[in-house]
Order: C-alpha cells, then sequence, then structure tokens
C-alpha cells in the first residue's frame, strides 16, 4: 500500500530525525488501513535508541483521524501532545 505524507513541522534532534526517517520509510507498507499503520508504527519505535532517558516510544505517537488517515505527534514529557509532525493519508488507488 501506498501512502501519502504532509509533513508540518519536525525539529533537529537525532530522534526526532530517525522518527521523520521512519516515517517516510513506510510510505509504502502492507498497512491496509490507519489502525494497521498505527500498530507498525508503535512496534518500530522501539528500535530507535533512548534519547537522554526518553525513549522514542513515549516521545511519538501515531493517531487515527479516520480509516484511512494517521497523524504523527511529538508528545511532551507528562503525555500530552506537543505538535503535529506529519498527516498521513492512504492513496486512493490503494
Amino acid at each position: 500500500m501506498n501512502w501519502t505524507i504532509q509533513q508540518h513541522k519536525r525539529g533537529n534532534g537525532l530522534q526526532e530525525i530517525q522518527v521523520s526517517i521512519l516515517v517516510k520509510e513506510m510510505q509504502e507498507t502492507w498497512a491496509y488501513d490507519s489502525e494497521s499503520w498505527c500498530s507498525i508504527f508503535k512496534e518500530r519505535l522501539k528500535e530507535i535508541p533512548k534519547s537522554n532517558v526518553f525513549t522514542a516510544e513515549n516521545g511519538y505517537k501515531a493517531t487515527q483521524r479516520n480509516h484511512t488517515s494517521v497523524e504523527v505527534w511529538k508528545m511532551k514529557a507528562n503525555g500530552d501532545f506537543n505538535y503535529k509532525m506529519f498527516t498521513i493519508t492512504k492513496n486512493d488507488s490503494n
């Protein structure tokens, strides 16, 4: 399946750059809907090394907007949303 990525904001930290690379690698994935895309993203976040005391699993989150669209967020240390990094949408041709 092919997904379209719209970038909104990205910082310059190493972990954030690695998350951006992960999102772009997942542009072509077998995920057939937003729920499966989020599950794959969550699993792949575990592969990104810690930055100071923060793991990528806790610092970033993919949320479903609907069945064919996902948002990737940078999270605050307290678990609140900080800012939206990407909107990912499944291409209609799939």
